[in-house]
């Protein structure tokens, strides 16, 4: 099933909005990490959209969604106000948001920001941040120096570069492919500057924000992940009554490397757990 393709101006921005399924059922709203689009969704969603209205937009800065000039407008919690807004476009009353990475931090954002917009949250590879206040300032620099040399040297260094960090060690080779397809519709340009208002060093810590969250919470983490298994452990202590499922034989892109056993657990909380 291929998407319907829309855009949308939110808050002035040319947002592109791919959407699988019938408007009339309860929506599900889709959130891509860093360098993918809602190319990233096209295997799961069609599935979905049996029971749910699917949607999935670019974000500021990838596929076909524009590119700010400022890093603020690309930040975290300027871009879950525009969430807020595209759900008023698509005259969606409360949806369920799942996130991935990136996406997670953002859904994270969106749910505090806006609580009456979302039945529940899920959280696949994402964190609320990092508290220490030097450590994300180190980190912000990194991500600067990095949206700076993607700019300087382009796409040919910097998705070979991507696709061999730490985080996806252990990838195979097809979900490399399937991720590198993406990341090639990107521009330089768009990728520099999503890190530049989006990376893990400009967010806020949301940690001591957990317990305020008074809907569904899921987190979906690979046994291979280290970082992000170690993050939901430490999310659950702070916030006991969040679901988490530890998938085995997966990384960071669960929903890559387990592709069926992802779409199951996402289908078995939303019938159990949304309101």
């Amino acid at each position: 099933m291929a998407p319907e393709l829309t855009t949308l101006s939110l808050d002035g921005q040319p947002w592109q909005v791919a959407s699988w399924g019938r408007p009339d059922r309860p929506a599900l709203l889709l959130l891509h990490g860093f360098t993918g689009s809602h190319q990233s969704w096209e295997d799961l969603a069609p599935n979905w959209a049996e029971d749910f209205w699917v949607v999935a937009p670019d974000l500021p800065g990838h596929g076909a969604t524009c590119t700010p000039a400022a890093p603020q407008d690309l930040s975290l919690a300027a871009t879950a106000d525009r969430l807020a807004a595209l759900l008023d476009r698509l005259s969606i009353a409360k949806a369920t948001v799942l996130g991935y990475s990136m996406g997670g931090r953002l859904a994270l954002h969106a749910a505090l920001n806006h609580p009456s917009r979302f039945s529940a949250l899920i959280l696949e590879s994402a964190s609320p941040g990092i508290r220490d206040v030097e450590e994300r300032a180190a980190r912000r620099e990194r991500d600067n120096a990095l949206a700076d040399g993607i700019e300087a040297r382009g796409l040919d260094w910097f998705i070979p570069y991507w696709a061999n960090q730490p985080l996806f060690h252990g990838q195979s080779e097809a979900v490399r492919e399937a991720e590198n397809r993406v990341r090639w519709t990107q521009s330089a340009r768009g990728l520099a500057q999503s890190l530049r208002g989006a990376g893990t060093g400009q967010q806020e810590s949301l940690w001591d924000e957990l317990s305020t969250l008074h809907m569904p919470v899921l987190l979906i983490t690979g046994d291979d992940d280290a970082k992000f298994t170690a993050a939901a452990e430490r999310m659950r202590e702070r916030r006991p009554a969040t679901s988490w499922v530890r998938v085995p034989h997966a990384g960071h892109t669960v929903h890559r490397d387990q592709p069926d056993q992802f779409r199951e657990i996402v289908l078995h909380f939303l019938a159990t757990e949304r309101p």
